[in-house]
């Protein structure tokens, strides 16, 4: 189904009126709590409509469990014990379990006879009271537990190829289940030629394959608001969501890791499986956007505490739906929804199993876009870290973890921290005090200041000593890589040292990105969302070079060259330490950049392959050009057909005095 400027349900119950766009505050608006009630309290419709209306204030002992606020034993029994007072005043009025009152002096006999101290009629309920706790409590979590999983696979699309996303939607289409859905949001674009051969493929579809394609222009909050419109039209039956970028296809046993996984980890609100790519001839690049999943992520404090990376992250809608949906305020959405679900006392976990694979950037520049959205995008969440959101603030107390230990809260805060930097270094400071200086001293060379230029060089050594500790701390890390999730795909494959070397040297390139990029959140600077390109321009070996040149960051390369020429040893400020680390990491970016260059160079072969894969999509939209064509014949055809039984059905009936003047 396709439509412009508004999305339509298909007559789904449930959210289908409700699309609030959450607003880039941390104060966002918040999805209604009553949202979906209808899907939470099926697991109650057996139980006593009275009895549910008692516990109605207390959760059951599975959401206690998972919520620390109910780990407070003076409070826990303070609430069981308001809870079996109101069951035994029900009990007292008949009102409750009528048939135990009518059967009570029996059972007193029955505990006579067996030698058993009698005990009074009221006691009695109480004691059936307890017992009632207990059945109801059981029956709650038994309906929450014996609850059928349903996944909703949401894409969203934003100008991406046709053909690419209906390679995703056909590895989805093999591994779904009957009753799993597939949500296409195609939204933010205007480009008929991309949006309609999605529309027509998902259109020719079954329709008892439950694949569901929309369309909208404009969408307020970039991705976060695209996802709040899947929220509200997924099928509220559904129980999980799974949210896919549209480049990962789905391996076959994708859908029997997840529900393994759910039913392993039944309490967690968040089950994160890791990206993984597909491209062969990007193994360096491959290896340093996947040391985050096979060394940072896979840390033990890190997996027990995960936080959603987007693609393949598999969510409760209920516990999506209490959080008030998707927040707009940091474009890294998928980190943001993390950190609110553990504030709200809810658990998330790191799978590392290899379930779908991805695409690589296709450039270099846009490897680049995509690393400093990142950046950006975390580092707005650590700006608002410490900022509580109103949502969490008021109702919401009895589902957030405030009773947690000290010890509790470093750990998530540590684990947090650690996710939400590791894109982020903070070199940046020394950085700018190493402009200073250098300013510093070549003004005072120009214009011949008689000053003591040695002392004017000891903040450079301060600079390189934060460069070395920095340089070595992810030397370390890389070096620790054992490639835990690359092993599952290629069996017996263990990344050599070298290979480490090249993936850590890569990952300089993005030194001043991680040590500057993030600096404009602390004045309020607004970045937009940038949507990862996945079509190829096909180029020559001069464009592509030019290309990267332009897309690489220059400037401690600059900056060391220039310490190069005032330290070395022709200069009157000659300073062999100084001279020795400007050396190395001049060499270091050198080095970084040709292997960069290595990766996203010019290969005839590889361009060849995109070529086919353009001419595809050429062909798919020619198709869809024809067949506009067609159905506007159809349509003008029609339009005639009607006119003209219009006019037999109703002739002109005109003035006959008229008629005669007229002739």
């Amino acid at each position: 189904m396709t439509v412009n400027k508004e999305v339509y349900s298909d007559g789904r119950s449930g959210m289908s009126g409700l699309y609030p766009m959450i607003q880039d505050t941390p104060n966002a608006e918040r999805f209604a709590c009553s949202v979906g009630q209808e899907h939470n309290d099926n697991g109650r419709e057996a139980i006593n409509n009275r009895a549910a209306h008692v516990f109605g204030a207390y959760p059951p002992a599975s959401k206690r469990a998972q919520t620390s606020w109910y780990k407070d034993p003076v409070l826990n029994n303070h609430i069981n014990n308001h809870i079996n007072e109101q069951v035994t005043s029900y009990l007292r009025s008949n009102d409750c379990l009528k048939p135990y009152h009518q059967n009570t002096q029996r059972g007193i006999k029955s505990d006579t006879n067996n030698g058993m101290q009698p005990v009074g009629k009221f006691e009695r309920m109480e004691r059936l009271a307890d017992h009632a706790v207990s059945t109801i409590d059981q029956a709650m979590t038994h309906a929450e537990v014996a609850q059928p999983i349903r996944l909703s696979f949401q894409l969203m699309t934003r100008a991406e190829p046709a053909a690419m996303v209906i390679a995703t939607i056909k590895s989805l289409l093999a591994i779904k289940a009957a009753d799993d859905e597939i949500l296409i949001i195609d939204n933010n674009h205007t480009k008929r030629e991309l949006y309609e051969p999605l529309a027509d493929f998902c259109d020719g579809l079954d329709p008892h394959l439950n694949v569901h394609f929309y369309h909208i222009d404009a969408v307020a909050g970039f991705k976060s608001g695209a996802l709040n419109l899947a929220l509200g039209l997924m099928d509220p039956s559904a129980s999980h969501v799974v949210v896919v970028d549209s480049d990962y296809q789905a391996l076959p046993h994708a859908r029997d890791a997840i529900i393994s996984a759910i039913h392993e980890y039944p309490e967690h609100a968040l089950l994160q499986f890791p990206q993984f790519y597909r491209d062969a001839d990007k193994a360096d690049v491959h290896s340093e956007l996947n040391h985050y999943f096979n060394h940072h992520l896979h840390r033990f404090f890190n997996r027990q505490r995960a936080l959603s990376t987007g693609t393949y992250a598999v969510i409760r809608r209920d516990a999506l739906v209490g959080l008030g949906g998707w927040s707009g305020a940091s474009i890294t959405e998928d980190a943001q929804m993390g950190v609110l679900l553990h504030r709200m006392g809810l658990h998330s976990r790191f799978i590392p199993k290899v379930i779908a694979t991805g695409i690589l950037p296709t450039t270099l520049c846009d490897l680049i876009a995509q690393r400093q959205r990142w950046v950006y995008g975390n580092a707005q969440v650590l700006n608002s870290y410490f900022v509580r959101p109103a949502s969490l603030t008021a109702d919401s107390s009895a589902n957030t973890n405030v009773s947690q230990t000290m010890g509790e809260r470093l750990q998530y805060m540590r684990a947090h921290f650690s996710q939400l930097s590791a894109w982020i270094n903070f070199t940046g400071i020394f950085i700018v005090l190493q402009i200073c200086t250098l300013l510093i001293v070549l003004a005072a060379l120009i214009i011949g200041a008689q000053v003591d230029m040695a002392m004017l060089l000891t903040p450079l050594y301060v600079v390189y000593a934060a460069y070395g500790v920095f340089l070595l701390r992810r030397l370390w890390a890389y070096a620790q890589d054992r490639s835990p999730l690359n092993q599952q795909v290629a069996q017996h494959v263990t990344p050599t040292f070298i290979n480490k070397l090249r993936a850590w040297a890569l990952h300089l390139n993005f030194w001043e990105i991680g040590a500057l990029s993030w600096w404009p959140v602390l004045w309020g600077r607004d970045k937009p969302f940038v949507c990862t390109p996945k079509q190829v321009v096909i180029s020559n070996r001069r464009s592509v070079w030019q290309a990267n040149v332009c897309a690489l960051p220059k400037l401690l390369l600059i900056l060391n060259i220039i310490t190069l020429a005032v330290t070395s040893p022709l200069s009157a400020l000659y300073s062999p330490l100084l001279f020795v680390s400007a050396l190395v990491v001049t060499v270091l970016k050198l080095w970084s950049a040709k292997i960069a260059f290595d990766n996203y160079g010019y290969h005839p072969e590889v361009n060849d392959r995109y070529a086919d894969e353009h001419d595809t999509y050429d062909e798919i939209n020619n198709t869809v050009n024809q067949s506009c064509v067609i159905k506007n014949n159809v349509a003008k055809n029609k339009k005639t057909a009607r006119d003209n039984i219009t006019k037999n059905k109703h002739p002109n009936n005109t003035d006959p005095i008229k008629k005669y003047m007229a002739e």
